[in-house]
């Protein structure tokens, strides 16, 4: 399908960058803080989370970023909305899972990611369509996607609490919303880890499994990465 066939025909785009529709006009708060730090960091994103993940975690992370998508269980030909895909390490997986008749969106805040995704070597088989937009302003219709996608990125919003409410918003009723985020588990990491992960990933210093409106399911945290990622 189409973008134009999810959008919500109130919010026009303000502008096309890079190709890119974009409904963002102007960022302000925490979002402006770390949309800089995302977007100096973008061109960099992917390869800065294997190697520190196999440095402090000793982990493989591109397993575990199949461990983290797995589970999501999209059925084939779903349409989903991936908020926040920095550079598009879960893509690949939700694509499997949804099939070439699925469709994927994707939409961030920031443009240095969204290029970054249009830099994999597989996008073309990927085939997301691309967004810059705010995860708390959804610029997309009611009720109009199977499910949708967020791991990384919720804990440094600006209305964190907002951006859960916009993504019940926009998916039907009995649709899978998968959240998750940087954070710690009861049991581990160790404290050493904490304190590296925590100086390296500004996330971690405002972790916080959020709360979920009434119209979300609620499901206990599963944990990976060590104990450092949960997704409901």
């Amino acid at each position: 399908m189409e973008l134009n066939a999810f959008l919500d025909p109130r919010k026009l785009p303000v502008k096309t960058l890079d190709g890119i529709p974009s409904f963002v006009e102007r960022i302000s708060g925490d979002d402006e803080k770390w949309n800089r730090f995302y977007e100096r960091l973008s061109p960099f994103y992917g390869l800065s989370e294997r190697i520190f993940g196999k440095l402090i975690l000793g982990i493989d992370v591109k397993k575990e970023w199949e461990k983290v998508a797995g589970p999501a269980a999209f059925a084939k030909g779903s349409s989903i909305p991936e908020v926040s895909p920095g550079s598009g390490v879960y893509q690949p997986f939700l694509r499997d899972q949804i099939g070439p008749s699925g469709t994927l969106v994707s939409l961030d805040l920031s443009m240095g990611m969204l290029r970054a995704c249009r830099r994999r070597r597989d996008f073309p088989r990927l085939h997301p369509l691309l967004v810059h937009g705010n995860g708390s302003n959804l610029p997309f219709r009611d009720g109009i996607f199977d499910g949708l996608f967020h791991v990384g990125g919720i804990n440094l919003f600006s209305e964190p609490q907002k951006a859960i409410l916009e993504f019940a918003r926009v998916v039907k009723r009995g649709g899978t919303v998968v959240i998750g985020d940087e954070g710690f588990s009861s049991e581990k990491p160790d404290r050493l880890r904490r304190k590296i992960l925590s100086k390296i990933n500004p996330g971690f210093l405002k972790s916080k499994v959020p709360d979920l409106p009434h119209s979300l399911e609620r499901r206990s945290p599963q944990w990976y990465f060590r104990g450092c990622l949960y997704r409901l």
